[in-house]
């Protein structure tokens, strides 16, 4: 069988091993020359983004994640409180006070200390945000079986939605509606996502 000298029956060459003449092999070497191999590491490396530089955090609060931007908290002559970030919406602040709000899921403190109620909230809250849940009532009670007929776990609460752990989760939070358990509760309007 005598051959063309022709690999492929369209000019060129001889074909070498895997169908490419010395030819083509040598235009693919110079075409890539300037061309430097992939690291051997087997991890990607994604570099962040100029636009938006990440918050340098405190030494002391590393390892938490705090909120964007934290919770301004208005306590009213009558006792209501209302805790928010600044970007919150007028539309959920007074669907916060709306009589016929619903809520979707609630969390009962009565009888727990401020740091396991605290504790119990971040769970709730976290669990919450994960199901999808946005709106929230956390009952504290009115304190009338507490020391003194005043209760802390309330005060403790505003505190932890508004400057601790749990603030994260929280976009707004006040006083619940009457039906909701008025001054024994407190509802609150989470982050859509983290």
């Amino acid at each position: 069988m005598a051959s063309s000298g022709r690999g492929d029956g369209k000019g060129g060459g001889p074909r070498g091993v895997g169908g490419a003449s010395e030819e083509d092999r040598q235009a693919l070497r110079q075409a890539f020359a300037d061309v430097k191999p992939l690291s051997r590491h087997p991890h990607k490396r994604v570099m962040p983004s100029s636009a938006t530089p990440k918050p340098r955090v405190p030494e002391g609060l590393r390892g938490s994640r705090s909120p964007h931007e934290p919770l301004s908290v208005e306590r009213e002559g009558n006792g209501l409180v209302l805790g928010r970030r600044p970007s919150t919406h007028s539309s959920i602040l007074d669907a916060l006070e709306d009589p016929k709000l619903e809520v979707e899921a609630e969390c009962d403190l009565h009888g727990q200390t401020s740091a396991e109620a605290e504790r119990t909230v971040l769970r709730f809250l976290r669990e919450c945000q994960r199901d999808g849940k946005r709106w929230v009532l956390l009952i504290v009670g009115k304190g009338l079986h507490s020391p003194g007929g005043k209760g802390t776990l309330r005060a403790n609460m505003v505190d932890a939605l508004s400057k601790r752990a749990p603030a994260r989760f929280v976009l707004a939070f006040r006083t619940a509606p009457r039906h909701l358990g008025g001054g024994g509760a407190l509802v609150a309007r989470l982050v859509d996502r983290l």
